[in-house]
């Protein structure tokens, strides 16, 4: 019996070491070999993970200041089991965060657990609610889109939506690259699902701030082309490198409250519009007539009565003008519709075809921006037999605005097609540097031809229908365009597109300006009166920024610097502007010249209002004053007035201010962008 009893203990003993065995093996197994996956997989359970907003680069212009910056805001959120008073604090929330209360209600009730209230509201309004102490609202720390410049160049650089992604522009193209890596926060919860509140030590991850972009732009010319853009697009460029230094459309947006403008104003119209070019296109046939030897500079061509007959139709001058025998010159200071369509004539389809496309005609640049238009270029097979006389007087073809300034810079440059670009450098948070570096430019004319095309449009400018354009001081090339509008049907009476594109100097063109003007108000619309004096205003700002100036505004090297080994000090902020080959200082407030003044200024200090600053000093030198800075940017006030008569070496105070935005430029109806051939067109001045 006792036997019977102890193998009954052995076996019960053995069950359960083995059984122990088992369990132990078991937890071990899921505590060592499958550990980390169950408690990952608790972990999910009881953690909730809310992304937070990434903090994106900023984008300079080529001077280094912020056209685009990420500043700190506020999120607002609630976990609504924690809430103890729905009603009381919706009534709250509401006051702070304006909005429908009975929409924050809403919210709180709807659903246990995150709410998020508000996205990067103002830190202002922030601390304000964050003094109310509501239980169960919380606040985490976001960044938020601004730009300081306002519409400054809003339709380039582009705006950014609630969630972070760049919508339009250089935020959009280049998104990835200055988005950075959003953040998360960690919130508890139940068994349920249900959020009951923060993890004491969260184990989220701050974001992680994007790459900054510095671009060609340059904010003062940037200014200087909105200020004068009524309604249509106005672009300059480098010819060199197809750097883009400007780009305005109008109307324009403010991309700080991009919601309240229309996707109409949003639209970069310098890439994304196509126009009919008219006589501007008028460069692209006289210069492939001059590659392929099909003309000489002087050789007449009759055009008759100022009327053609192609097929069945007759197609006349502008304005009904004869002009008998011209040159190639002639034809292009008179803006001849006969003579062009003669040259172009002897082009014939082919060539024609061939030379406009590599000039970039009906292909995109390949700008790095988004939504570009590639043109309207239809091949020779698709050619009715009116459209090689259409086409070389700059209708039938419809190019982007963009197009057109890369063909004037091909021909600045010496015949060489650039790749025009926005982003110079791209900089890394760690300190990393990314050169971005265009494609070389692609020789499409030779030298030659450029150069006599070149001096064609000097012509237009000094005696032809661009003299509007002229800047005194410089050799102006240029090519004055006027085409009316196409829509279904025909093309549109009384609404026209005015255009110029041209550069300065001549002799080695530093900037190569396209300007465009929708449907132009009052009884004038050709592009010598409408187009050519707003190039003219752009351009002579921009050559002063980039201190660009004619022979006789060059500053004497002794504006600069003394001739004197010895070392001068001068007052602060006040900067010699003397004639004088020496200048001593003074100890009073004022700089007085060693030669003692003899007359007052015959009539009276000029105006230096809107120059920047080395073009003041350079006016003031000229009429033997002194200048004195405060600020930086460009003139915005003098003292004395502009026409008080002073004694010479006077001081004359100079306050100088950063460009505001430009202000809105009035809306205008939408625009039919189709082009189509018709029997009978307009003339194109």
């Amino acid at each position: 019996m006792n036997f019977v009893r102890l193998g009954r203990v052995r076996f019960l003993a053995i069950f359960l070491s083995l059984w122990a065995s088992v369990v132990v093996g078991r937890l071990a197994e899921l505590q060592i070999a499958e550990g980390s996956h169950y408690r990952a997989r608790a972990q999910r359970q009881q953690e909730r993970r809310i992304e937070v907003s990434p903090l994106r680069g900023s984008i300079f212009d080529r001077e280094g200041r912020p056209l685009a910056v990420s500043v700190e805001a506020s999120s607002v959120y609630a976990i609504c089991d924690e809430v103890r008073n729905p009603a009381a604090a919706a009534r709250v929330l509401a006051r702070h965060l304006d909005q429908p209360e009975a929409a924050i209600l809403a919210r709180l009730t709807a659903k246990k657990g995150f709410v998020w209230l508000a996205r990067k509201v103002d830190r202002g309004a922030a601390t304000a609610l964050a003094a109310e102490k509501i239980p169960g609202v919380h606040f985490v720390t976001e960044t938020k889109r601004s730009y300081p410049k306002g519409s400054l160049a809003a339709n380039v650089i582009g705006y950014v939506g609630t969630d972070d992604k760049g919508l339009g522009g250089l935020e959009h193209f280049y998104d990835s690259t200055i988005r950075g890596k959003p953040g998360e926060i960690v919130a508890l919860t139940d068994a349920r699902r249900s959020t009951y509140g923060q993890a004491e030590a969260p184990s989220g991850k701050p974001p992680e701030e994007g790459a900054s972009l510095f671009t060609s732009l340059d904010s003062g010319i940037q200014f200087a082309e909105d200020a004068h853009a009524k309604s249509g697009v106005a672009i300059l460029l480098d010819p060199s490198d197809g750097a883009i230094l400007a780009m305005a459309s109008a109307p324009s947006f403010d991309p700080n409250d991009y919601g309240r403008s229309p996707g109409e104003d949003r639209r970069n119209r310098a890439i994304a519009d196509a126009y009919e070019p008219g006589s501007t296109f008028k460069i692209v046939t006289g210069s492939l007539a001059l590659e392929n030897s099909l003309v000489t500079l002087d050789e007449l061509i009759d055009t008759g009565n100022g009327t053609i007959r192609v097929g069945n139709t007759t197609i006349s001058e502008h304005d009904r003008k004869q002009y008998g025998s011209l040159t190639l010159a002639g034809i292009f200071e008179h803006s001849s519709n006969v003579g062009i369509i003669r040259v172009g004539l002897r082009l014939g389809p082919g060539r024609l075809w061939q030379g406009a496309t590599a000039l970039g005609v009906g292909r995109a640049t390949e700008i790095d921006l988004p939504g570009e238009h590639a043109g309207i270029f239809r091949r020779p097979e698709r050619w009715s037999g009116l459209s090689n006389a259409m086409i070389s007087m700059g209708q039938e073809v419809s190019v982007t605005p963009l197009q057109l300034a890369r063909i004037g810079a091909a021909i600045a440059n010496g015949g060489r097609l650039v790749q025009p670009r926005l982003v110079r450098r791209i900089v890394h948070p760690d300190g990393r540097v990314d050169v971005i570096v265009p494609s070389p430019p692609r020789r499409v004319l030779s030298e030659a031809t450029a150069r006599t095309v070149r001096d064609l449009l000097v012509g237009v400018v000094e005696r032809g229908t661009g003299k509007k354009a002229a800047i005194p001081g410089f050799v102006v090339a240029g090519k004055t365009g006027t085409a009316q509008k196409a829509g279904v049907g025909g093309y549109q009476r009384g609404r026209y597109v005015s255009s110029f594109v041209g550069f300065a100097p001549s002799d080695n063109p530093k900037i190569v300006g396209l300007v465009l003007i929708e449907e132009p108000r009052g009884a004038r619309y050709y592009g010598g009166d409408i187009a050519a004096p707003v190039f003219a205003r752009v351009v002579s700002q921009a050559l002063g920024i980039l201190r660009v100036g004619p022979e006789e505004q060059r500053l004497p090297e002794t504006l600069l610097a003394s001739t004197s080994t010895e070392k001068i000090h001068y007052p602060e902020g006040i900067i010699p502007a003397s004639v004088h080959s020496t200048v001593e200082p003074s100890a009073g407030p004022l700089l007085r010249p060693v030669e003692p003044p003899s007359a007052a200024t015959p009539d009276g200090i000029p105006s230096a209002i809107g120059l920047s600053a080395r073009q003041a000093l350079a006016l003031l030198a000229r009429n033997g004053l002194a200048a004195q800075f405060e600020g930086s940017g460009f003139v915005v006030a003098q003292d004395p007035a502009p026409g008080a008569r002073v004694r010479t070496g006077s001081i004359c105070l100079l306050r100088l201010a950063e460009p505001a935005a430009a202000p809105e430029a009035p809306g205008k109806e939408s625009r039919d962008r189709r082009a189509e051939e018709l029997a009978s067109p307009p003339p194109a001045p």
